[in-house]
């Protein structure tokens, strides 16, 4: 135990019991996705990718995610995302079974010539919360896969919190637009690469399809997404 524990003790962000944020009883409460299925259709696919009539309509080549965005999940994410408790992700993060994520092999099967690029926030929302959440799953991934993370993109709107916006269409029109190529990157640098992008969740898809429409338009021949729920 360490001192800060004495001071500021740690309790399960469901139950309230001392010790951690997800202590061991409610850790069972966070649900793995075990069905592979393309995003947009919710129909069967292998490594969850997206199907060819539905590559059509977005930027995103697949989506692979960890757990089921549920009750429980909610208010981890709401805890570490907007009362910055940080060390909630760490204990998530270390909870992650690597046996029931297999959609992961995927990504090493396809090439090895793959970049990792977490969904940048807003300065703003940056300076005020002190720590990108998908930076730390960005690097959770680089210690499984070993693929190299990138710092390409800069979010340049800042947008409104998209699970507090009830309407799809507002949820479209709060992300558009919102990220842009960093002015120092050579498109060359992008051309017929391959990329995953990471957040911490993925509802609508509206995010994380506005930051690959950028990469793609610069060149960017394959873009992927992982998230730790949907």
């Amino acid at each position: 135990m360490f001192i800060k524990d004495i001071f500021f003790p740690k309790f399960c962000l469901n139950c309230k019991k001392p010790g951690g944020y997800i202590c061991l009883k409610c850790q069972k409460k966070l649900l793995y996705i075990n069905f592979q299925k393309c995003f947009y259709c919710q129909k069967i696919s292998l490594y969850n990718l997206t199907h060819y009539n539905c590559l059509k309509n977005f930027y995103i080549d697949q989506v692979g995610s960890v757990f089921y965005y549920n009750d429980f999940l909610k208010k981890i994410i709401k805890n570490i995302k907007y009362r910055f408790v940080k060390e909630a992700l760490d204990e998530l993060l270390k909870l992650i079974n690597p046996l029931n994520i297999s959609f992961l092999e995927f990504y090493k099967k396809i090439s090895s010539d793959i970049f990792i690029q977490p969904i940048p926030l807003h300065k703003n929302k940056l300076k005020e919360r002190g720590f990108n959440q998908a930076c730390s799953i960005s690097l959770y991934l680089n210690r499984l896969l070993n693929f190299p993370i990138i710092d390409f993109l800069e979010r340049v709107k800042e947008t409104k919190n998209q699970a507090q916006i009830e309407k799809r269409q507002e949820r479209y029109l709060n992300t558009k637009g919102a990220f842009r190529l960093k002015k120092q990157i050579d498109n060359n640098l992008l051309k017929n690469k391959r990329i995953i992008l990471v957040d911490d969740v993925i509802t609508t898809g509206y995010t994380v399809n506005e930051a690959a429409k950028v990469l793609k338009k610069s060149g960017v021949l394959k873009v992927y997404c992982f998230t730790l729920a949907q």
